[in-house]
Order: structure tokens, then C-alpha cells, then sequence
């Protein structure tokens, strides 16, 4: 393929329009499509969190003994819909093929190498868009209600992240009540986790990355793609009755991009992993950390709006209706965490994240096709991922060698 002049990037989530911001600084004309304005779909509601120490997959050894519990308890942190289950029964049987130890190493270092410098490439990009307030290298604090809940020296994904360069901090006592004055008291040993960061509002930092793009020469358009067409020239994208032409194409749709994949031969294991958030504008509280509750698997963030709860891993449709009692479950573990928070009066939301079930994403081009690229498949690390995974796709489009092996990220592992 010659070298590119026009890119479209299908996807104006945070990975989409980071993709089209490093091809445009590249010097190729890039238009963004999506049906929604930049940001409002997953990126609009996630915690913030810029996890750096990313490392531990979905899927760790013993995975197969928690299965029925998923299947059956609708309170458990990961769980299932019963109607989405002939979507979700294969998905989980590649999660239990990725469970082994060996797998798991291999999957950490991927990640690591993925997402580690997500801080630092997150305040560059802030800062270029003139809005540096919005992210922040916060500490994270993930505490326990037994002590035995966490285990620094054996717990599998402690030793994960410390062996790839998490620094740890284990707090107990009046230095856990000194790190976080609001927890409360039934908590009793919490690890201090860095270096990681926070973006105190999502959508703002979408906007303001989109309004980068454009004011670079960049070009958004509110549109549904239905169908790509590669040919001799280019990739074709019909949009209703109308057709775009492209030298190359980045499929950067989250969770919907399977049916744009498809029909040219590429079947990914795409689940939505749906995630809740409850967003409180007035709690009463500040807090020093972005505090994860480790057993029911949630973490609560101080942005601007207010104090975000968010969490949880519902597989399932993306297109399902939401199921609010998983709401209702954040608040009421929410109110545990932080007692004299004022949490009745908040708004909800749930976005289906696009997961696949190695917990690595998708980057890389299309088997078979030189013009069409995927970068999907964060999961609930597509804001953490999104500027390395914009500098990679930038790489393979224009026909450089990319920065990191993409091995493991490869669109077409899952074949077969």
C-alpha cells in the first residue's frame, strides 16, 4: 500500500480520537465518524482512572470454580445475563483457555507494556489541548474489610504488579483512617498504589482532545457507518445512501465494531462488558485517592461533577437494556465504604465496554486487508490505553515499524 493520505477513524470515544490525533500530526486528512458527538458513548462515564499498574487479567487460575457463582448470583462483581447467554458461553470458555499461569504471565507483560506510560502520554495530551487540570497523578488506595483480603507477598495480583514496577504501600489502622479520613472504621488494611492518575472528568477530556483534532485540521462527522468495502483504491464506507472514500480505515467502535468486522472475514470474541456508575454532586466528602472497594470490585473518584461510584462487570449485548439493580448494589456498597457521604441524590448511567477475553485488546490491521485497522477491545482500559494504542494504529497506517511488538495484540489470535 502507498503511503495513505486520507484516514477515517470509525469511533469518536477517547481511543478513536486518539488514533486520529497521531495520524493527523502524521500529516495524513483524518475524519472522525461516529453516531453520537465525541465522548458520549463509554468514555462519557467510566471512573477515571489512569491505571498504570494495569497488569492483572480478567481471567486467573481458578477461574472455572467461580463460574457457577457468576452464572447464578446476580450480586457477584462479575456476573452474567441470563438472555445473553449463547453470546457469553464461548467468550468465557477463551477466558478460562487464558486462566493458566503461563498465559496470565505473558498477558501481565503485555499489559504493562501497553498501558504503563498512560500518565505521562495522558498530561502531554491534556496539556496540548490546553486543559492540563484535568488529569492528575493521584495515588490509588484499594482497601479490605479483612485483613486476610489482601496478601502483599502471595496474592497472585499483588505479585503481578509488584514485579512489573508497582510501588505498594500497605496501611493498617490509624494510618488507613490518616490516608483516607472518610473510610469507614470496618475497613481495616488498605495498599497505597502508584505511580497511577485520574482524569476528574472523562467527557471534558474527549471534548477537549476532539476540539485539538479539529483546531489541527482534523475533521469530526456525526454519522452510522453501515458497511466498509475494500477495493483496489481504498476502503468504501456506506453511510445510508451515501458512500466515503478512504486510503485506510481505523475501526475504533468499542463494542459495536464487530458487525463492521465481520463481513471481511474477522470474527473477534467481543463482549460488552457493562459497566454502572452513580455520580453524586453533593456527597459531603473529599477524597485524597481514587479508593477501590478489592471485594465488591468498585472504585469511587473526586471529579468535578462530583463523586463518581463506578464498577462492576456485567457481560453481555451491548445493546441490552440496563439492569439498575446493578446501581442500586454500588450505592449500597458505596454508603459501606463511606458512611457519612451524602449518596441518596445522584445520577446513573451504564455503558457496555468492548471486551475481549484475554483482556487484551485488538490493535493491529485486518487479516488479509492492508487498509483497514481495528483498535478495540479495552475493556474497562480504553481511557488508560487510549494515547499508546493512538501512537501504534498512527505506526502501522502510515507503514512504519511500530514502536512495541503488537504479537500479542494481534486482531486475528482469537482465529480458529
Amino acid at each position: 500500500m502507498d503511503t495513505p493520505r486520507h484516514a477515517i477513524v470509525i469511533g469518536a470515544g477517547i481511543v478513536g480520537i486518539c488514533c486520529a490525533i497521531e495520524l493527523r500530526r502524521r500529516g495524513l486528512q483524518v475524519t472522525v465518524v461516529d453516531r453520537l458527538e465525541p465522548g458520549q458513548g463509554c468514555s462519557f462515564g467510566n471512573a477515571g482512572i489512569l491505571a498504570a499498574q494495569a497488569v492483572v487479567p480478567i481471567g486467573l487460575p481458578g477461574l472455572a470454580r467461580q463460574l457457577p457463582r457468576m452464572l447464578f448470583d446476580g450480586s457477584n462483581p462479575l456476573t452474567l445475563r441470563a438472555g445473553s447467554l449463547p453470546h457469553s458461553l464461548p467468550w468465557l470458555w477463551r477466558l478460562q483457555q487464558a486462566s493458566s499461569i503461563d498465559r496470565v504471565m505473558r498477558i501481565a507483560d503485555a499489559m504493562k507494556a501497553l498501558y504503563g506510560s498512560t500518565l505521562l502520554r495522558h498530561q502531554a495530551l491534556a496539556a496540548e489541548a490546553g486543559t492540563p487540570e484535568l488529569v492528575r497523578a493521584t495515588p490509588g488506595l484499594y482497601v479490605h474489610r479483612r485483613a486476610a483480603g489482601i496478601d502483599l507477598q502471595h496474592g497472585l495480583a499483588w505479585r503481578l504488579r509488584q514485579q512489573r514496577g508497582a510501588q505498594v504501600e500497605l496501611l493498617e489502622g490509624a494510618a488507613l483512617r490518616e490516608a483516607e479520613p472518610a473510610l469507614s472504621a470496618d475497613y481495616v488494611r488498605g495498599v497505597r498504589m502508584g505511580p497511577m492518575g485520574c482524569c476528574v472528568n472523562p467527557l471534558r477530556l474527549v471534548q477537549a482532545y476532539a476540539a485539538l483534532l479539529q483546531r489541527m485540521g482534523g475533521t469530526l462527522r456525526r454519522a452510522e457507518v453501515n458497511a466498509l468495502q475494500p477495493g483496489a483504491d481504498g476502503v468504501q464506507l456506506h453511510i445510508g445512501a451515501e458512500a466515503l472514500q478512504a486510503d485506510a480505515v481505523v475501526v475504533a467502535a468499542g463494542a459495536w465494531s464487530g458487525h463492521l468486522l465481520r463481513p471481511l472475514g474477522l470474527k473477534l470474541p467481543l463482549i460488552a462488558e457493562r459497566g454502572y456508575h452513580l455520580t453524586y454532586g453533593d456527597s459531603g466528602i473529599r477524597l485524597n485517592h481514587v479508593v477501590t472497594d478489592i471485594e465488591a470490585h468498585f472504585a469511587v473518584t473526586d471529579m468535578e461533577m462530583g463523586l463518581r461510584v463506578a464498577g462492576t462487570e456485567e457481560l453481555g449485548v451491548a445493546d441490552d437494556a440496563p439492569d439498575w439493580r446493578r446501581a442500586e448494589a454500588l450505592q449500597r456498597h458505596a454508603q459501606r465504604l463511606f458512611p457519612t457521604a451524602r449518596l441518596q441524590q445522584g445520577s446513573r448511567w451504564m455503558g457496555p465496554r468492548p471486551g475481549l477475553p484475554d483482556s487484551l485488546p485488538a490493535i493491529g490491521a485486518v487479516p488479509g486487508q492492508s487498509c483497514i485497522f481495528v483498535a478495540t477491545g479495552h475493556g474497562h482500559l480504553g481511557l488508560t490505553g487510549a494515547p499508546h494504542t493512538g501512537q501504534l494504529v498512527a505506526e502501522l497506517v502510515i507503514g512504519t515499524r511500530p514502536s512495541l511488538s503488537l504479537d500479542a495484540y494481534a486482531p486475528g489470535r482469537f482465529a480458529g
